[in-house]
């Protein structure tokens, strides 16, 4: 999987968009793009960039939410390269809803749909098992004081992600993480606990007796 951060005229009002390609570009890969935000410039970066012979330049697009600074250019896309756009959500140009746990592939592997409500209620994040990587949107994965309320579907969001092998994380907006993500994660989660419990290990036990192996 081939991951690539799309440049954009507007930094302020856009999301981070990014291009998912397969690392040999086979005919069989689904050229994905997550989030295009609302700078239509992306189309521009992706015509100049290698796509594969034989399938679609941009196959699909997926939203993390239907928030305009990730959708606006969703028409635009859809135009240009008759994409599918799919979303947790009904929308502008939405073709297909997705759902908690679906496997969607993008580029040559899948993306794991993980529902994860509190920016949004139809706010989700992706993540990509053979990479260890996930696709954040706005969710918000750094909580720094214990005890903070939060909506008890936002926790049980969290602890979705918590449950996954994080190592590198893109988000909606601000730069990608690529060191010290499931630790992140993991603390986060203890605070929303109310209260920091100690790592056994790699392994957070909480007081309420869920387990989580990082």
């Amino acid at each position: 999987m081939k991951i690539i951060p799309l440049k954009k005229n507007s930094t302020i009002h856009s999301c981070n968009s990014y291009l998912i390609l397969g690392d040999w570009n086979r005919s069989d890969d689904v050229n994905t793009i997550i989030d295009p935000g609302i700078d239509d410039y992306v189309i521009k970066e992706i015509e100049h960039l290698s796509a594969g012979l034989g399938k679609m330049q941009v196959a699909q697009v997926i939203l993390t939410h239907n928030h305009s600074d990730h959708s606006k250019s969703v028409q635009a896309i859809k135009e240009r390269f008759h994409a599918r756009i799919l979303a947790f959500s009904d929308g502008p140009g939405v073709d297909e809803l997705i759902r908690d746990g679906q496997l969607v592939k993008a580029g040559d592997q899948v993306l794991e749909v993980l529902h994860t409500p509190g920016h949004s209620p139809d706010s989700i994040c992706l993540y990509a098992p053979a990479e260890k990587a996930l696709f954040s949107g706005d969710t918000r994965l750094r909580v720094m004081t214990p005890g903070e309320a939060h909506p008890q579907e936002y926790i049980d969001g969290l602890m979705k992600i918590a449950c996954r092998d994080t190592q590198r994380i893109f988000p909606g907006h601000e730069s990608p993480i690529t060191s010290g993500c499931q630790e992140m994660i993991l603390q986060t989660v203890r605070n929303l606990h109310m209260r920091s419990v100690p790592l056994r290990g790699r392994r957070a036990v909480f007081t309420n007796r869920i387990s989580i192996q990082a």
